[in-house]
């Protein structure tokens, strides 16, 4: 059962949906190749603001979130592959909130 989970929420910019799957698929690619074995998951919503979108990892432990936390913060290409994702999206919508799993 996942303990930790990863969310990014923001908004697509107009235009940008099929820029920004791309870019979400190449980061989870890359990571993935890096040993990154969270479970990533992208939702749409169909009600509230248009365009809105989470992107959901799900850590098994607080060791895997740190694995992916310093891949984020050392890797070069990692974070071009995060910037073309963040591009796609609306200029300051982006939050991030980390969870943890109580029950």
């Amino acid at each position: 059962m996942p303990m930790f989970r990863r969310v990014l929420s923001g908004r697509v910019a107009p235009g940008k949906h099929g820029e920004f799957l791309r870019a979400v698929e190449a980061a989870l690619d890359y990571q993935a190749a890096r040993g990154i074995e969270a479970q990533f998951s992208v939702w749409d919503a169909i009600t509230g603001a248009a365009s809105t979108v989470e992107i959901v990892a799900e850590f098994e432990d607080l060791k895997e979130l740190e694995q992916f936390e310093e891949l984020a913060a050392q890797d070069q290409h990692f974070a071009q592959l995060r910037r073309a994702v963040r591009e796609a999206m609306v200029f300051d919508s982006a939050i991030i909130n980390i969870y943890r799993n109580l029950v």
